[in-house]
């Protein structure tokens, strides 16, 4: 039977020092894996496409993953709270649309984990599920790190392709359980968007004219057509103290600028 690859995001909050965390797959024929051994792929990471920690302090003192069971143990020095990011892949037989088994971390964290273009699940110590589907061909997510925006300002991002594709901004597959658009504020700034829209090619956010220095995240897609363009361009419009940090599918982020930047898909 073929086997497929669901990229998993875990967003970890709360987490103690000097811990361990346990997450175990009980599903039969479900297990971690590196995925793809493609160009710029993911693979595992560790808070490269979050704001949430950077204070410098390690928080992670060991990482290990073997079939069904991942195991993470946080520093000594870390905080005594600590909030991080964890990417990896979980390989499933085809036609498998559900994980089950169980979380071991201390009763104050919790995790959001995301299978491909989903809305996350909510694990706690105890026994954990989640559903997904398969990718959409066609889509691939966008994962924006938008840091250092100031009140009165003005970010345009726009994407773009050199072949005849049809690459376009996108609210996602239309089926039940697709994740949509999400934005959230990293930080404890208190920025407020006064604007904020999309059009096939542009991204345009738009600040009012109070609050604070703040960083952004914005979970969005790219659509294609019937043509596969295998890669994209994003750039960004607006002031230039604001940087983008730019995730597309399970690819390696980023840094988009005033020039086209290349992603692959």
């Amino acid at each position: 039977m073929s086997r497929v690859l669901i990229p998993v995001v875990l967003q970890f909050q709360k987490v103690a020092a000097n811990s361990g965390i346990n997450i175990t797959f009980e599903t039969p024929g479900v297990r971690w894996s590196l995925g793809r051994r493609l160009g710029d792929s993911m693979g595992f990471s560790y808070n490269v496409t979050s704001d949430a920690s950077d204070s410098g302090t390690p928080i992670l003192r060991s990482v290990a993953f073997n079939d069904s069971v991942l195991q993470l143990t946080t520093s000594a020095i870390a905080p005594a709270s600590n909030d991080f990011t964890f990417t990896l892949f979980v390989e499933v037989e085809e036609g498998t649309t559900f994980v089950q088994g169980y979380c071991t971390v201390n009763n104050e964290a919790n995790v959001l984990a995301f299978f491909s273009d989903g809305p996350p699940a909510l694990w706690r110590n105890g026994r954990i599920s989640a559903s997904f589907h398969r990718e959409s061909r066609r889509y691939h997510t966008v994962l924006l790190n938008i840091r250092n925006v100031r009140p009165g300002r003005q970010l345009d991002i726009v994407v773009d392709s050199d072949m005849d594709a049809n690459v376009r901004w996108s609210f996602g597959p239309y089926r039940r359980g697709a994740n949509g658009i999400m934005v959230s504020n990293q930080t404890s700034g208190a920025v407020q968007l006064a604007s904020w829209s999309m059009t096939s090619s542009e991204i345009r956010l738009r600040t009012g004219d109070t609050g604070s220095s703040t960083d952004l995240a914005l979970r969005t897609y790219v659509s294609y057509g019937e043509v596969d363009p295998g890669r994209l361009f994003l750039k960004t419009v607006g002031d230039t103290d604001i940087s983008v940090l730019a995730q597309v599918g399970t690819r390696q982020p980023q840094w988009v600028g005033s020039a086209y930047t290349l992603f692959t898909l």
